[in-house]
């Protein structure tokens, strides 16, 4: 496609985000009219930014985002007692959670509470992944992949009990610059460990990149985030009678599970997509092998693969390009 048709797209994109969502189809169909494979971007790149998360493309205000973390402190302060988890502070927090570091009053350890935010806890589609991620997640035993205890709520906002990680992810440990051979290797063979065992158990994670994967301050991987994952084999687990209070049933989950992995819907971060990922079509476990292969070249290089400053140029260049060789990227 050429330079000028992708700026055509581009800017066909951002007039459609200006708009509703209920205004969004009509207005594809008319700005794209006889013209089938512009259709087809517009919407795969609009299906993108649809996700339970903040746009890409539309970051929160300053404004915004210090409003939140004000409302979640006053809604989970220091001290407060979250079932027999009692708050010690906020650790952080992103677009489909906030993570509070807490003591386990029963058994005596410290552990992290990611809850959903406050206006996702209604959400159908975000209730949904956010509990797909502690089914895929606790169904793997694994060293390298971050240890899921329980499941519950707090005043109707779910929350995921999770082991409590001393270090930083991989994202702030690359910040820009190559890593060490040896740390690459090291590193490296942990995160692939962990993504066979995840094959293994049928668990596609569909969202691999430096964010998702934590290193402990003992050098030790942690794989994080399995909201996106396909579960294959893991199918949808029987109704306990704790899940009662969830505003998801087993038919709701099963619908979710169908939306999030047919064909047609491209889910993930647009930086790591395989070209099959980006296409919207059916995905195994190679798409995390491609992921990983983006991730190990940013570690090796300080740099995206495919790096580019708008979205519809990294989708051009996954699906029509290769990226540099890592050795004509200094150093």
């Amino acid at each position: 496609m050429q330079s000028e048709r992708w700026k055509q797209l581009e800017q066909l994109f951002h007039a459609a985000l200006q708009l509703e969502e209920s205004r969004r189809a009509a207005f594809v169909e008319a700005a794209c009219v006889g013209d089938a494979d512009l259709r087809r971007e517009l919407e795969l790149l609009l299906a993108h930014d649809a996700q339970p998360t903040r746009s890409l493309l539309k970051p929160p205000s300053p404004d915004a985002a210090e409003e939140s973390a004000a409302k979640d402190e006053a809604l989970l302060p220091a001290g407060k007692t979250v079932s027999h988890y009692r708050i010690l502070g906020k650790i952080g927090g992103g677009g489909m959670g906030v993570v509070y570091r807490a003591e386990d009053t029963k058994l005596g350890r410290h552990v992290a509470l990611k809850f959903l935010p406050e206006e996702l806890a209604n959400q159908r589609e975000a209730v949904g992944r956010f509990q797909r991620e502690a089914r895929a997640a606790s169904a793997l035993n694994h060293p390298n992949i971050c240890t899921i205890h329980d499941i519950d709520l707090h005043e109707s906002r779910p929350f995921i009990v999770m082991e409590l990680l001393e270090g930083q992810t991989l994202k702030h440990r690359i910040g820009g610059q190559p890593l060490p051979v040896a740390q690459i290797l090291e590193l490296g063979m942990q995160i692939a460990d962990a993504l066979e065992a995840a094959h293994a158990k049928g668990i596609i994670h569909r969202d691999i990149k430096p964010a998702n994967v934590f290193v402990t301050a003992r050098g030790e991987i942690k794989i994080l985030d399995f909201g996106l994952a396909k579960l294959g084999a893991i199918g949808v687990r029987p109704r306990r009678h704790s899940d009662a209070e969830f505003p998801t049933d087993v038919e709701t989950l099963a619908a979710i599970e169908e939306t999030l992995t047919k064909p047609g819907l491209a889910m993930g971060t647009v930086a790591y997509m395989s070209p099959e990922q980006a296409r919207g079509e059916d995905l195994d476990a190679r798409t995390d092998v491609f992921s990983f292969g983006a991730l190990l070249y940013e570690m090796a290089t300080g740099k995206k693969p495919f790096d580019h400053n708008s979205v519809a140029l990294v989708f051009r260049a996954i699906l029509q390009e290769s990226p540099p060789p890592p050795k004509k990227r200094p150093p």
